[in-house]
């Protein structure tokens, strides 16, 4: 998907204009603050998931069932959603579970006005947007935990959640983050049901942010996360730790029958020294890309890495591959790098509290980086602030195309993929 290029001042626009109304609709919110155990505020951009199929109307459905039977000072949802050419998907809705559940009476979603707040202009892949949303809950919420759910499409390091109704406008890494600090405040968990996210492009960025990260690896089934039995879970023990929060989520996840299924539960505490590990191991690699052998070793270890990017028809596009597989690998064909690159995989397996996968992905073990096997220098230039995480790693990475962009070796490179080009 293309990137969009959304105006910041679209979201300004629109508050004026909507001012009164949401002003006449929050005022009675904003006489007395909400209180409670747990807070899933969840974030959706509806694009053709919901335009073509209804799945972001099925995900919130199955959350407002999993509260059912609670009061708001055990758990309380808060959806901001949009993005989607569906009528009552323009700019961004937010409302809570009650009004939720009185939209969704007749089975659909946005035609009725329940809603906390309307932005109708604002776009969901712009800082502004996501910051707005966490406004209102630093305004009018107070809970002893906030998880923080991200929904839509997703496409590792290049982007997320993109708008439909403002030319496809992605919510990029940067933007997430500056929509965080707009919010002003952490939040325990943010959850990525999106396709390619559980990478540490995404990650390194979040720490700071939120103590915990669940994402998946790999692309994800259409039909994501199961949200009834996720948000019924929390209604039952609003204190359970994450760590089994992850695997009651990841049980129901892995149960779907489309094959090709990772999910991981990430620490992001641990992201500043997987990235240190990262950047020792890279410098004493750059000195392999010197000898044509030496090339090859490097290029014959990320080959042979556990690669993620299957599209909707089953075919592998590679995107990113697995951290902890290619320091493996480095061990592989160079004995002498095993401390660094052991370093990097005990750095890694701290960060990952908790992963699991099926069986057309047997190298998935948590986390994943961008995979340099079918792009070309072109597309790591167009995307390098989303795609850098440190110095040396990136030197590796721009190294290494510029030679296999010289040599073409056809011979490692997937017979059934073109190099990807940068968008035009």
């Amino acid at each position: 998907m293309l990137p969009g290029m959304a105006s910041l001042m679209q979201i300004a626009g629109s508050v004026t204009v909507v001012a009164l109304f949401i002003l006449l609709l929050t005022s009675a919110a904003a006489a007395e603050e909400q209180t409670g155990k747990v807070l899933v505020a969840v974030y959706a951009a509806g694009g053709s998931l919901e335009t073509d199929y209804g799945l972001i109307t099925e995900d919130i459905t199955q959350m407002v069932t999993g509260a059912a039977n609670t009061t708001p000072q055990t758990l309380e949802l808060l959806v901001a959603y949009g993005g989607s050419a569906r009528p009552g998907w323009q700019g961004m809705t937010i409302a809570n579970r009650s009004g939720l559940a009185h939209d969704l009476a007749d089975g659909r979603l946005g035609n009725r006005t329940d809603a906390v707040a309307w932005y109708p202009d604002a776009s969901m892949g712009n800082a502004s947007t996501v910051g707005t949303f966490l406004r209102t809950i630093r305004a009018g919420y107070r809970y002893d935990r906030v998880f923080l759910i991200l929904i839509g499409h997703g496409e590792a390091y290049t982007g997320m959640l993109f708008d439909q109704n403002h030319k496809e406008d992605p919510l990029t890494t940067a933007e997430l983050v500056k929509g965080l600090e707009i919010g002003g405040f952490n939040v325990e968990v943010i959850g990525l049901d999106t396709c390619l996210m559980s990478t540490l492009e995404v990650a390194s960025r979040l720490s700071g942010y939120s103590r915990y990260m669940i994402a998946s690896e790999e692309s994800e089934p259409a039909e994501g996360w199961r949200y009834d039995s996720f948000i019924s879970g929390l209604v039952k023990n609003p204190d359970a730790p994450v760590s089994d929060i992850g695997r009651s989520l990841l049980e129901t996840y892995l149960a779907n029958p489309a094959q090709g299924k990772t999910l991981s539960v990430l620490d992001l505490d641990e992201a500043g020294v997987v990235t240190a590990s990262l950047d020792r191991l890279s410098k004493l690699l750059l000195p392999l890309l010197d000898t044509p052998e030496g090339y090859r070793s490097l290029a014959d270890a990320f080959n042979k890495t556990q690669q993620f990017g299957l599209t909707s028809e089953g075919v592998l596009d590679p995107a990113t591959m697995d951290l902890i597989g290619f320091a493996e690998e480095i061990n592989r064909i160079d004995p002498g790098l095993e401390g660094p690159s052991d370093d990097l995989i005990n750095a890694t397996k701290a960060m990952v509290i908790l992963s699991g996968h099926d069986d057309r992905v047997p190298g998935a073990k948590g986390l994943a980086i961008l995979s340099p096997v079918q792009i070309n220098p072109g597309f790591y230039q167009y995307y390098h602030d989303e795609a850098f995480i440190t110095p040396s790693w990136d030197r590796l990475l721009a190294r290494y195309l510029e030679i296999t962009d010289q040599v073409d070796p056809a011979h490692l490179r997937s017979e059934k993929n073109e190099t990807r080009e940068m968008p035009q």
